[in-house]
């Protein structure tokens, strides 16, 4: 295979993460959620955000590439919901993601598949801000459904969320769980 033909294929295999729903919040009733793209862009975004915020040394690079491929293996598994990993087995399910993610990225960069496998772990600073970036993401997703009446998003806050040892997380974890116990969340304008 060219290195065009790959680039290609990888394109194509990408654009399936547009099309497709993140499967928790269908589970949970809301009627037309995020895709697994709009996921990925957002905790992009935030990781970012945490990066540049937190005193640590962290490499952005690195944080970027974490986040933009931690979900990449979703485009051959879907988006398995939390209640069925469990079901399934964490472990079942770790290998699996592994080589969903391993063929979505047969012909990247090998050091693609080590992000992932970075995020999975958890070992380095970089890969708790985006394990950090994609719970906020979440939660403050349940927020935004629940406000608009969307599902039954409960289970969502059940669990006590790490901060993956990072105190400015921390700090938006409690708001987020202030802004649940409240009913509250932001209105999208720009007065």
């Amino acid at each position: 295979m060219s290195d065009a033909d790959a680039l290609l294929r990888f394109v194509s295999r990408l654009q399936r993460l547009e099309a497709l729903p993140r499967i928790g919040w269908v589970v949970s009733g809301v009627a037309r959620p995020e895709s697994v793209a709009a996921h990925l862009y957002e905790v992009a975004l935030l990781s970012l955000w945490i990066a540049e915020m937190i005193e640590e040394d962290v490499d952005t690079e690195r944080v970027m590439r974490i986040a933009l491929l931690h979900d990449v293996g979703e485009a051959v598994i879907t988006d398995i919901p939390t209640p069925a990993k469990r079901l399934i087995g964490r472990d079942v399910v770790r290998v699996a993601e592994r080589t969903a993610a391993a063929t979505v990225l047969e012909s990247a960069p090998s050091s693609w598949l080590d992000a992932v496998d970075e995020y999975n772990e958890a070992s380095t600073i970089e890969a708790r801000v985006v394990k950090a970036a994609d719970t906020i993401q979440m939660l403050a997703r349940a927020l935004a459904y629940a406000k608009s009446g969307q599902g039954d998003l409960r289970r969502f806050f059940e669990p006590e969320r790490s901060d993956y040892g990072i105190g400015f997380v921390r700090d938006v974890l409690d708001e987020i769980e202030r802004l649940h116990h409240a009913g509250e969340w932001f209105v999208c304008d720009f007065d």
